[in-house]
């Protein structure tokens, strides 16, 4: 997850293209959350005993990874309406 989130946003961030940075922004977060939901089914149909745990573990950390690429997001955002 850490990997894919550092490459999603070098990819993001050394795009010049501007107009397009946000809808590839966003079609970056719904193919990585297919992919997570993918993931996590398989470790909840492998896991059954500690279903619940596994799956709140990976929505926190999924949360934590969100909450940092919306922040890097802002960031870009706000560095390109200065400019």
């Amino acid at each position: 997850m850490a990997f894919i989130t550092t490459v999603i946003y070098l990819y993001l961030y050394r795009s010049r293209n501007e107009s397009h940075f946000v809808q590839l922004y966003l079609l970056s977060m719904v193919v990585k959350l297919i992919a997570c939901l993918a993931f996590i089914v398989l470790i909840v149909l492998e896991h059954r005993q500690r279903a619940v745990a596994n799956a709140m573990y990976f929505v926190v950390v999924y949360a934590v990874f969100t909450a940092t690429e919306i922040g890097f997001l802002y960031r870009q955002i706000s560095a390109s309406r200065r400019r």
